[in-house]
């Protein structure tokens, strides 16, 4: 296992980080921004409250993503997996075993109004894009 850390493939990693990036700006400041503030319970903050994010808002998520793909990477590298149908199971398992219910998790405490609502919006992101890094991780030739 520790072995597959030396098998890193790096240029992998950084294509499934950029899907992470893309798809999580697309999907949370295009297609659910007003959804979002819902369900964090800022939607009646002034305008200014809810101005765009911050340094750590933006390369936060960035980098925890590229924690997520080496992992993935590591994994896919441990288990041998070779094809896209293997790798997209891979990437459903993390993410229905570990993203998704760690996003339910984190929700469920008294800052998030809405914990269950925080978690179902935000769960298609970290499936479908753990999803396509895998296949990128997959894919990708050396």
């Amino acid at each position: 296992m520790l072995s597959a850390f030396s098998e890193i493939h790096w240029v992998a990693v950084v294509a499934g980080t950029l899907a992470f990036a893309v798809l999580g700006a697309a999907y949370f400041l295009a297609i659910v921004p007003k959804q979002y503030l819902y369900v964090t319970g800022r939607e009646n903050l002034p305008k200014e409250e809810q101005a765009a994010p911050g340094t750590l808002m933006m390369f936060g998520p960035i980098f925890f993503a590229l924690i997520t793909v080496i992992a993935d990477d590591v994994l896919i590298r441990a288990l041998g997996i070779t094809s896209i149908a293997e790798a997209v199971l891979l990437g459903l398992l993390v993410a229905i075993g570990f993203l998704v219910p760690q996003t339910f998790t984190i929700a469920i405490n008294p800052l998030f109004p809405r914990p269950i609502q925080y978690g179902l919006l935000n769960a298609p992101y970290f499936l479908v894009a753990n999803v396509i890094a895998c296949m990128l991780l997959v894919i990708i030739p050396w």
